[in-house]
């Protein structure tokens, strides 16, 4: 008989959507039986139609117990009601109670011979027992026996196959969703299975189908967005995806983690991060916890459980600024990845242990492993760094514990192999160095330490992973085991290392040069230029409709004392292959950021980024700022330059001068040297001028030759003198202006290559005051 929602009066249709069909059925069945018995039956069989009719309502409602008196009732009534057996079977397998469920279904089977409902209930019976699943698979048999349009029978048999591992699921689902096309869960069944064998195509088909008949279905949204995912069509993985993120599911954080993987592959770390935020911040109070936790990643200190989540979060936000290798960005990529980390290991190594088991732990710490292998798919060892890594673990158990590793498993049948093509027989691919039994796993780490392995067991199934155990004894071989033993060796690591990172957020390395200069700023502030120098050969560029383009993002984050951030800025940057931009050796692009910041100590971070190749590199400086107010005479720090002309505007002017930062500070022999500096606070005398002698010194750090040709310099040469690894120049300047923009230009084509100090000392001779600034820089070849 089949059974559908518009044939069923309402409260079989309630009881539809909140119990399954077996109920429902069973009263389909009740209902068809009035006509079969005597009419001497009829008043008792009435008596029993309408307590069950109220079972089944209160049922539906989630009250159980009186549900349970009904059914009862009815079967008082009518001792014959098959029907109500069946409902008291499923209240005692809701409540786990397997014997009596069990009982109730075969006494519906004794009162109603080839009773459909009543096989279905055995089925899940022996679905749910140790070892019975070909039971189950028989008791579903006998169901679609007497009756072969029962499809919810069709789908437990389809279900049990799943768990069975039988080749005959994909069938089984199929021919539930053709006894019924609008099956809420069958066609998501059949997804799942053809995008187990890579078959993406009809995958997202069978999603796409079970969508539209189940919209709530947000496991089938979540599989669909994997698989256009994998198809490389990450907008529309993301626009299935955000409804189940958006939507609170127990789904919920399997699809946070792969719309942040989509985020992170496109290297949008910022929305990958407010993605994890916004999730976490929805978690109860207990669960938000392990996210803010940090005992699994720092040296040991307090035990965190005893403080409360406001005072973990506090002391997280101080942890994680430490920790993020590209504070320019807005997002701390350390943190996602720990956001990541918390999330996966809750989803894969949660399920029967809160938060994780063992296996959670480890992956918190370490991160992916570098290889994986299991007892139930087994996996050899191909990466060369792996390789390396075992062969060295099994050289480190000794050739004695090695013999017993390979003894044992050529005892079961397998064949012993060398890890590395050549070399004698030494260890066992896909095996774990550290000797187990049963069910186990075990992950290779080659970035931690000097190479890991964490071998894991479960003791029981289903049941969580633990490390494998520790051999007693005092044998030497035990010794060298327990040695060995993975736990012991995680917490060795841990007292190192709590933690393992490498980042993801850079494909390699981009060179470039920076460093700052101070200068006073406005309002009593300083102002600290930054200056860069982006080689442009180091550059990828892509073809584009102007010509071959390269785009740069660059930026600076810069945090006080007590670590908090007080400035961060990024700006993007387009060059043409052509023109202006020459892309030859040894040619930069220069660049500056000018922040006005307060006196103090700072911790400034720079970054630049290559878009297009995906290559970055940080350079962090821990700088002292000082300040430069009204009085008495003082220099501002040295730019070192490139040009220095006078010009009106431009991002590199300063007043009337534009000086083109050298970010390198790094001169070819004939290159021109240039200096730029500032001085302030000279002192007027009675007819308003100042009067002041600038000194300048430069000393070859290797102690050789330095040789200058002065080319050009502000006031009045009075004097230059060389004396083997020294030179020394005098201006003399006449002025009115109490603060003064000052530059050099050197020849130095006959220095020899190397590395120069180059000492400033201004002195005020109205004042008869001082100030002095320094700078190094090269000559190179």
């Amino acid at each position: 008989m089949q059974i559908s929602g518009d044939r069923v009066s309402p409260p079989w249709r309630r009881m539809i959507r909140r119990q399954g069909w077996s109920l429902a059925v069973c009263a389909m069945f009740a209902w068809a039986g009035l006509t079969q018995v005597q009419a001497g039956d009829n008043e008792a069989l009435a008596r029993a139609e309408a307590f069950y009719n109220q079972a089944v309502a209160r049922e539906a409602e989630g009250a159980s117990a009186q549900a349970a008196e009904l059914f009862q009732s009815a079967i008082d009534a009518y001792n014959k009601h098959a029907p109500s057996y069946v409902g008291l079977g499923h209240i005692h397998l809701a409540r786990s109670d397997l014997d009596a469920a069990e009982a109730m279904f075969r006494q519906a089977l004794r009162k109603k011979k080839r009773f459909a409902p009543a096989f279905n209930g055995l089925g899940l019976v022996y679905g749910r027992r140790p070892k019975a699943l070909r039971q189950a698979i028989d008791a579903f048999r006998n169901a679609l026996r007497a009756d072969k349009s029962y499809v919810e029978a069709q789908y437990n048999l389809a279900e049990t196959y799943r768990r069975f591992g039988s080749s005959e699921t994909l069938g089984a689902y199929r021919k539930v969703a053709k006894m019924d096309s609008g099956h809420p869960d069958a066609l998501f069944r059949i997804g799942v299975i053809e995008e187990s064998k890579g078959k993406y195509g009809k995958a997202e088909k069978a999603y796409l189908n079970q969508i539209s008949v189940n919209p709530h279905h947000y496991e089938a949204r979540l599989h669909l967005g994997i698989v256009l995912k994998l198809q490389d069509r990450t907008d529309q993985a993301i626009t299935e995806l955000k409804p189940v993120v958006r939507n609170t599911n127990r789904h919920q954080r399997r699809a946070v983690l792969e719309l942040a993987d989509i985020h992170q592959r496109r290297r949008d770390f910022d929305r990958s991060q407010a993605l994890f935020e916004a999730y976490i911040n929805r978690l109860e109070p207990e669960e938000q916890r392990l996210y803010y936790d940090l005992s699994l990643v720092s040296k040991p200190s307090d035990d965190s459980s005893s403080r409360s989540l406001d005072e973990l979060k506090v002391a997280a936000e101080e942890f994680w600024i430490w920790q993020d290798p590209a504070p320019v960005s807005a997002a701390n990529e350390r943190l996602v990845e720990h956001y990541r980390r918390v999330a996966l290991a809750r989803e894969k190594h949660g399920e029967h242990k809160f938060p994780w088991d063992d296996r959670g732990e480890v992956y918190v710490r370490f991160g992916e492993p570098d290889h994986v292998s299991h007892s139930g798919d087994v996996r050899f060892e191909t990466d060369p760094r792996v390789l390396v890594v075992k062969e060295r673990l099994v050289a480190s158990a000794g050739a004695a514990a090695a013999r017993l590793i390979i003894d044992e498993v050529q005892s079961q049948g397998e064949v012993a192999q060398s890890s590395i093509p050549g070399r004698p027989v030494s260890s066992i691919l896909g095996r774990p160095v550290y000797p187990v039994g049963g069910i186990w796993e075990y992950w290779i780490y080659t970035g931690v330490g000097q190479g890991i392995e964490m071998t894991f067991v479960q003791p029981n199934f289903p049941g969580p992973y633990e490390f494998a155990r520790m051999p007693l004894g005092t044998g030497r071989i035990t010794r060298i085991w327990q040695r060995m033993n993975p736990k012991t060796v995680m917490l060795n690591q841990v007292a190192r290392q709590p933690a393992a990172y490498r980042p993801t957020f850079a494909t390699g390395p981009l060179d470039f040069y920076f460093y700052t200069a101070s200068f006073r700023g406005e309002d009593n502030k300083t102002a600290m230029e930054v200056y860069y120098g982006i080689p442009t050969r180091e550059l990828a560029y892509r073809d584009g409709h102007l010509g071959r383009l390269a785009t740069l993002v660059r930026g600076v984050a810069v945090y006080d004392g007590d670590n908090r951030l007080v400035h961060r800025s990024d700006d993007e940057m387009n060059l043409l292959a052509s023109g202006a931009v020459d892309t030859s050796a040894g040619t930069f692009i220069p660049e500056i950021d000018r922040l006005l910041l307060p006196p103090g100590a700072y911790r400034v971070d720079v970054q630049v980024m290559d878009r297009n190749s995906g290559r970055t590199q940080i350079y962090r400086e821990d700088r002292i700022l000082k300040a430069y107010p009204a009085a008495p005479l003082s220099l501002s720090e040295v730019e070192m330059g490139a040009r220095i002309h006078v010009a009106d505007r431009g991002r590199f002017v300063k007043g009337d001068i534009e000086v083109i930062p050298m970010a390198s500070r790094a001169y070819r022999p004939g290159e021109p040297v240039f200096i730029y500096y500032e001085i302030y606070n000279l002192a007027r005398d009675e007819f308003g001028a100042t009067r002041y002698r600038i000194s300048y010194r430069i000393r070859s750090l290797r102690r050789t030759n330095v040789g200058a040709r002065i080319m050009g310099g502000l006031g009045r040469l009075i004097g230059k003198r060389e004396d083997g690894n020294v030179i020394s120049i005098e201006y003399d300047h006449v002025g009115t202006r109490p603060d003064e923009r000052a530059y050099l230009e050197l020849d130095m084509g006959t220095t020899v290559p190397g590395r120069q100090l180059l000492t400033i000392m201004v002195t005020d001779e109205n004042s008869g005051q001082t100030g002095r600034s320094a700078i190094s820089f090269d000559i190179r070849q």
